[in-house]
């Protein structure tokens, strides 16, 4: 009996192995692009965090990414049983990822030559955004297997907040391409990942399907690690800022939905009611390519935010600093005063876990998984998005209230730490693969 139990063991562990290969579809998302230029952000960390973790777990990752530049690898090698691999679809450049739709079939062909020629074969799909998501849902019909997906934001939510405040026209073909595509991903995929409960609230209400069975709450997470609290001084020394400098921090993508104008707009509301700050109060962007090899559209961004500020007399207050490494944005968020993220639109905001586990008093818009990851006055203070004027008081008390702004600091790295590692939320994930398994 005993050998027979062995051998019946042994057996099964062979079987979840091969059962434990997941292709991974981030069209637009290339989890080894630099952050902060050319729609790098929350969709890469995504995919990599999450990736790196299933393969330290023992899980066979393939992720597959559209190729925008000549390389001479098209397979990397990307941490334990992970590996990058770059598909051609379209020019081998960026372009935007509203415009990589058409593309998507030959995306789908070339991932089916390449699993067919390397004789791979895969037990889940999972896609991300509604472009990898229509790439999975072909894949789980020819190749039978369960899918999974995670929208990251979803196209109704998007479009109706961002005209509202004047920032986008919903009425286009690109808009309604996308709703029939999200609609076609929901009623094929076997699970939808809702990083939040306004997540689940928006699927159920603009997409009128009944597909509560389908959704499961797993919140994104922060690496644990990479982001903590750093020396005030060392971090001001780092970054090369005085311990005298009031710093307001921006970090993320330089796009008009994020609201950054906002910031700019609040800031001499801020001054006028604190006009001691004048002289040492800034306002500090990271994130965008700029410079000598700029992104178009971030330099267009820029240039329309400087215009702002110039307008106001406050541009000599205003700093962009590009991208910067990753590894070191704990510099940034421990030597900041205030953190704001001010986005009129943000299914989730994993800025603001970066920030609070770094010890930044956090200051977020009331949108999304914003208001859902930050709690009033208990981790960060919420404000209406766009409104300056709450924002600057917000700001004003941050600036000046000692004992709430520690109080916030304390609840929010404790909050972070117990609530959003990737360990335990990639371990929610790989037993929802296996569920379907």
């Amino acid at each position: 009996m005993f050998v027979k139990g062995v051998l019946k063991k042994i057996m099964n562990n062979k079987k979840n192995n091969h059962q434990k290969s997941i292709a991974m579809i981030s069209v637009h998302s290339d989890p080894l692009a630099k952050l902060g230029g050319n729609e790098a952000g929350g969709q890469n960390v995504y995919v990599s965090e999450l990736s790196k973790r299933l393969g330290q777990m023992g899980w066979s990752v393939n992720i597959f990414t559209r190729l925008t530049r000549r390389r001479k690898k098209m397979v990397k090698t990307y941490g334990k049983n992970v590996n990058v691999i770059y598909l051609k679809a379209g020019p081998r450049y960026f372009i935007p990822k509203e415009k990589v739709l058409e593309f998507l079939p030959e995306f789908l062909g070339n991932f089916l030559s390449f699993t067919g020629e390397n004789k791979r074969r895969y037990n889940i799909v999972h896609g991300n955004y509604f472009l990898g998501g229509w790439v999975a849902s072909q894949i789980k019909r020819v190749l039978h297997i369960p899918m999974v997906e995670t929208f990251h934001s979803l196209g109704y939510v998007r479009y109706y907040t961002t005209e509202k405040f004047g920032k986008e026209n919903i009425d286009t073909e690109e808009f309604q391409k996308r709703i029939r595509v999200e609609k076609e991903i929901m009623q094929t995929t076997d699970r939808i990942i809702a990083t939040n409960p306004p997540g689940v609230k928006d699927i159920l209400q603009y997409y009128d399907f009944d597909l509560e069975n389908k959704i499961k709450i797993i919140p994104c997470g922060v690496n644990l690690k990479r982001f903590r609290k750093i020396n005030f001084g060392n971090a001001r020394d780092y970054i090369k800022f005085s311990a005298k400098d009031k710093i307001i921090l921006y970090i993320g993508r330089i796009e008009r939905f994020k609201g950054i104008e906002t910031i700019i707009h609040a800031l001499p509301l801020v001054l006028r009611k604190l006009p001691g700050f004048a002289e040492n109060l800034k306002i500090v962007i990271v994130g965008g390519k700029i410079g000598k090899r700029s992104n178009i559209s971030d330099k267009q961004e820029v240039r329309r935010l400087s215009s702002i500020a110039k307008e106001l007399k406050i541009e000599d207050k205003i700093l962009f600093l590009g991208r910067r490494d990753p590894k070191k944005l704990r510099y940034y968020y421990s030597s900041s005063d205030v953190c704001v993220i001010p986005s009129y639109y943000e299914s989730f905001g994993m800025t603001s876990l970066e920030a609070m586990r770094c010890g930044a008093p956090v200051i977020v818009s009331d949108v999304g998984g914003l208001s859902y990851v930050v709690q009033d006055r208990k981790t960060g203070l919420i404000f209406p998005p766009g409104n300056n004027k709450i924002l600057a008081n917000k700001i004003i008390k941050l600036l000046t209230n000692n004992k709430l702004k520690n109080k916030l600091v304390k609840n929010s790295e404790e909050m972070v730490k117990e609530n959003y590692g990737w360990r335990n939320i990639s371990s929610e994930i790989a037993n929802l693969y296996q569920e379907l398994l």
